[in-house]
């Protein structure tokens, strides 16, 4: 018996980001009734579930002039919508999910989607991304009718019911995700989502070069996409952290506020070009970007970036100040609102209500004062000002004693491939113990000295010009000895190689840098093997040329 299926597309029209954007024209049509038409053009069954609320009754209008069938249900529980837009049919019927925010998906996209669900006897499917190889907003999922009415029975958050599926994907969505076989080449850092207005002007680009807004293939649109002269060449790699998505790279922003590292010889840049650079960081697959209230500027220039409305979602780090105004024996009650100053500080800089991860900028600020700072912390994270808290660390001793921390969820540190410390304490044991914890990693470059001549390493009681010549001589053999770019990239790779390492923090002086850098992250990781033929052939560095700390200038 062939089972039903039907393509039920979520449509509203009070997006927080774009208002009305359902209505929003691209070659003629409203977005939503484009994205209604382009899902049936191979003669699928469609249905719009929009709100009962009025602020949709110019949506459901609008859809009924043109004759596109509309169910209204709960503003908030889109679940609900999607049981109502079902409900005449039997448990055995199939229906996809679809959201009138990507137009892209067409009959053939999703009657491939569907075939495949047929093809796996599955009980859910679905495009991820990054994982599937799609542009973000080229999505869909297909599940069956009597799956969908048990989660309106037993989902019971929020979350689940404005998000539809995620009760769903927990129940039976074991699978690998959807990949059409049409699919030749990674187009994961394209974008074709209506999110914002920028999403809008480029969508309006992209069906302006077609004659056929409906009949035009998925294929040819990502096609089309790729072309624009804006768009980028490729997405930084990312793995899983805490079963989310986490750029290898994580764009430091200390060289954006202050003239910044000893091998830094271009200065602090104009704040327009570091405007520039953040949001070609972004497009480009960064997830993260590191900050903190001593980087001068750097909060300030990157709100202004933000600002702008960034095409991706983004994780903001920033540390609190290091307070170093605070003498021994100042009053609690001052102490809570310095805190609390530079937190809103730092809120009002990134141009933010709240801020994504509050880190502590000296482990030491987590037992001052009797934990006063701390305490003040956890305060504002229960209020909501804050969502994650970590430490940045200097020493594994401070790390381990992080780790001891339940509400650390981001330690950052120093780690380079002169640096055993780490390991010789156990931190990646340690840390394999808190898989919560995200770990980001920085000075894998030593402030640039790895990639530097000799002369402009720091002088040190303790380290010869000898020791010296034989590391950058080392470093540039096993350089050509793994088919490395050059030495940023072996730097690079090698702390990649660790399990342990979640991101790698860069920091970057010119539009140039970044895109190197960008470029070099694109490189695999050294394999295991290679990691343990450096930390053979290198000889672990004294404690104060690892601490920049501790240098005084060449």
């Amino acid at each position: 018996m062939k089972r039903p299926v039907r393509v039920v597309i979520q449509s509203r029209l009070a997006s927080t980001r774009l208002p009305g954007k359902a209505l929003l024209p691209i070659h003629g049509l409203p977005s939503a009734v484009l994205c209604a038409k382009r899902s049936a053009n191979t003669g699928l069954d469609v249905v719009i579930a929009t709100s009962s609320h009025p602020s949709d009754d110019a949506n459901a209008a609008t859809l009924a002039q043109v004759g596109i069938a509309c169910i209204r249900g709960p503003l908030d529980n889109v679940l609900e919508r999607f049981a109502l837009a079902t409900r005449d049919l039997p448990d055995e019927a199939v229906v996809v999910r679809l959201t009138a925010d990507n137009v892209f998906p067409d009959g053939a996209f999703v009657d491939a989607l569907v075939h495949e669900f047929f093809r796996r006897d599955a009980e859910y499917l679905g495009t991820k991304s990054p994982f599937d190889g799609l542009p973000y907003g080229l999505s869909a999922e297909v599940f069956s009718v009597k799956v969908l009415r048990q989660a309106v029975l037993e989902a019971r958050s929020t979350y689940d019911k404005e998000h539809v599926t995620p009760w769903i994907v927990r129940a039976v969505g074991n699978g690998e995700p959807f990949k059409p076989v049409e699919l030749t080449e990674d187009l994961s850092h394209l974008r074709c989502t209506l999110d914002h207005f920028v999403d809008y002007e480029r969508l309006l680009m992209v069906f302006a070069k077609t004659s056929d807004p409906i009949g035009v293939s998925w294929q040819e649109l990502c096609r089309l996409l790729a072309t624009l002269p804006d768009e980028p060449r490729f997405r930084v790699p990312y793995r899983l952290v805490g079963n989310r998505f986490h750029s290898e790279m994580t764009l430091g922003t200390v060289q954006l506020g202050l003239p910044y590292g000893v091998a830094n010889v271009t200065g602090q840049p104009a704040e327009a070009d570091a405007i520039e650079m953040v949001n070609e960081a972004v497009k480009h697959g960064i997830t993260h970007i590191d900050c903190a209230r001593a980087y001068g500027k750097a909060e300030a220039i990157l709100g202004k970036a933000l600002n702008v409305k960034l095409r991706a979602p983004l994780t903001i780090i920033t540390k609190l100040d290091p307070l170093s105004e605070l003498a021994a024996g100042t009053k609690p009650w001052l102490v809570q609102k310095t805190v609390e100053a530079s937190v809103f500080g730092s809120c009002h800089d990134l141009r933010l209500q709240s801020l994504d991860v509050l880190m502590l900028h000296r482990w030491e600020h987590y037992s001052d004062f009797d934990g006063a700072i701390w305490h003040q912390l956890l305060s504002m994270k229960q209020g909501g000002v804050i969502r994650s808290l970590g430490a940045s660390v200097q020493t594994p001793e401070e790390a381990l004693q992080a780790l001891q921390e339940a509400e650390i969820s981001y330690i950052q540190l120093p780690f380079n491939l002169l640096d055993w410390r780490w390991k010789n304490a156990g931190l990646p044991e340690a840390i394999l113990k808190r898989p919560d914890v995200t770990v980001h990693v920085r000075s894998a470059l030593l402030q640039g000295i790895l990639c530097a001549k000799p002369s402009f390493w720091p002088q040190l009681d303790n380290v010869s010009g000898d020791q010296i010549q034989q590391w950058t001589r080392s470093i540039s053999e096993l350089t050509n000895r793994f088919n490395r770019k050059n030495t940023r990239d072996l730097c690079f790779a090698y702390v990649r190689a660790q399990p342990w390492v979640s991101s790698v923090v860069v920091g970057v002086e010119t539009r140039a840098q970044l895109d190197e850098n960008m470029t070099l992250f694109r490189n695999p990781p050294l394999s295991p093997d290679e990691a343990r033929v450096v930390e053979e052939t290198l000889v672990g560095a004294p404690e104060n040329l690892l601490n920049p700390a501790c240098w005084s200038q060449p």
